[in-house]
């Protein structure tokens, strides 16, 4: 029997956890099952954490309970969770009070004693928790779990089938089945867990590049000529500009893939209506008006620039198809490794609802955040060395611009080159680059509250963004 008031005040203590801000007052246990007994069991359990203000999140827990009664989390006892690996290879079932925990692993060797070599906890995740079983599978625990496919599971395994290379394999999962759906509220389908893939050695994609713009910054001499500097900056760039051209082919090839499966309702691609456009440009409009709200008078005078961006996009007539894409695609979302880039955690925004997140969406989103994430990477890096509108800062500055526009240009070229294939994108270059703009916009204008909300200093990225944005072809 686990102690829920232990919970109540353990649960708040952990990084996944959601509910700051708001009281917890109980936590309801939904199921739970022993993985593997002994003095101390590792048990799986989902609950419904319920709050004072009348909400709730349901969260996926990986416990041991010690003989002295307390509760530990999994993830700090990371020895423990050698079970995983075994269950699933294993394909091990175990019956709660109210449904199964089934676990699956067709990508495993029931035979092998995964995770007797090495194991070890990742330690910079905020939303999931994962462990690395032998550097050879990474499982990851699905800490807020909801109804339905996980997106991350239901993409890495169909990509996995289609053969897709540049996502690691997924190699097993773990699910909740409730035995009456519907009996209770909060698990009226299968709730994804956890997916076990294959590990992949790689360097991340963000922090990649912001090493690459640091020795770029370095070589900056107050010598060079500034009609020179497109060729020193590519000169200086190396390889890396290389292998951003490298990313637009492979992120063309993973839409590619999502938009091949014409059979199955929840990959299908769906072509764009007038009433997608228009909630496109409800959501812009409600973002601006928020942002004027709390006081951001920077983007008041680039309101009109915005409603002749918008009413460009009101006037296509032929937007293309929706499919199923990433949704949270970033330098941070890929990796560097010995066969190329590799694209991960399909998850979608974490912050999103997990229907929200299964929704088709115009490729283009998945373009545009990687585009955003390109500034941001040029001026997080400025911030490292320089103040803000400093001698330093403003020699610095138009390096940054320029790499910025070389790497978005190497990057677009190379997508657009490539998704021809996929016939999911308008056919007009003119209409493609108007819904860029405006699905960079509508990112710039989301970056500009968190920006709010975290580091008010920073607002200056997503608002020269935007400028930048509007006067280079968004309002024209």
């Amino acid at each position: 029997m686990i102690d829920t008031e232990q919970l109540v005040r353990s649960l708040p203590e952990q990084r996944w956890y959601s509910g700051r801000g708001r009281r917890l007052s109980s936590i309801e246990m939904i199921d739970q099952a022993v993985i593997e007994d002994g003095n101390a069991p590792l048990v799986t359990a989902v609950v419904r954490a319920e709050f004072e203000d009348g909400g709730e999140d349901r969260y996926n827990l990986l416990l041991v309970l010690h003989e002295d009664g307390s509760i530990g989390d999994a993830f700090d006892e990371v020895e423990r969770l050698r079970a995983l690996g075994l269950a699933m290879a294993q394909h091990m079932t175990l019956k709660g009070r109210r449904g199964v925990f089934h676990f699956s692993g067709a990508g495993l060797d029931p035979a092998a004693t995964l995770g007797y070599k090495s194991i070890r906890a990742v330690e910079s995740e905020q939303s999931n928790s994962s462990v690395i079983l032998d550097d050879e599978v990474i499982v990851k625990a699905f800490r807020r779990p909801g109804s339905g496919p996980n997106p991350d599971l239901q993409l890495n395994r169909w990509l996995t089938s289609e053969g897709f290379e540049n996502v690691p394999p997924q190699v097993g999962e773990m699910a909740y089945l409730p035995e009456e759906p519907g009996s209770d509220e909060g698990t009226d389908a299968t709730i994804d867990l956890a997916i076990a893939q294959q590990w992949i050695d790689g360097a991340d994609g963000w922090q990649e590049v912001l090493g690459h713009l640091k020795r770029v910054y370095d070589e900056v001499d107050p010598a060079d000529a500034a009609e020179d500097m497109p060729s020193l900056v590519e000169e200086r760039s190396g390889r890396m500009l290389d292998q951003l051209e490298e990313l637009g082919d492979v992120t063309a090839a993973l839409h590619i893939a999502l938009a091949r499966q014409e059979n199955d309702v929840d990959f299908a691609p769906q072509s764009v209506r007038k009433g997608d456009i228009q909630g496109w440009t409800e959501r812009i409009e409600a973002s601006l008006h928020d942002l004027l709200f709390r006081g951001v008078d920077e983007l008041a005078e680039l309101r009109p620039d915005v409603e002749v961006l918008l009413g460009r996009l009101r006037d296509i007539t032929d937007a293309g198809s929706m499919t199923r894409i990433h949704g949270d695609y970033h330098l941070g979302q890929v990796m560097l490794a010995a066969r190329g880039w590799m694209i991960i955690d399909f998850e979608g925004e974490p912050l999103r609802p997990i229907e929200a997140r299964r929704l088709k969406q115009s490729p283009l989103r998945d373009v545009a955040g990687m585009l955003r994430s390109f500034n941001y990477a040029v001026y997080s890096g400025l911030f490292e060395r320089a103040e803000p509108d400093s001698d330093e800062w403003r020699a610095l500055q138009p390096w940054a611009d320029q790499w910025e526009r070389m790497a978005r240009d190497r990057f677009i070229k190379a997508y657009f080159r490539k998704s021809h294939e996929g016939r999911f994108l308008a056919h007009d270059r003119d209409a493609l680059n108007t819904m860029l703009h405006v699905f960079e916009l509508d990112k710039a204008l989301y970056e500009v509250g968190y920006e709010l909300n975290h580091r008010p200093g920073w607002v200056r990225i997503p608002l020269r963004g935007i400028t930048q944005l509007l006067a280079g072809g968004g309002a024209r």
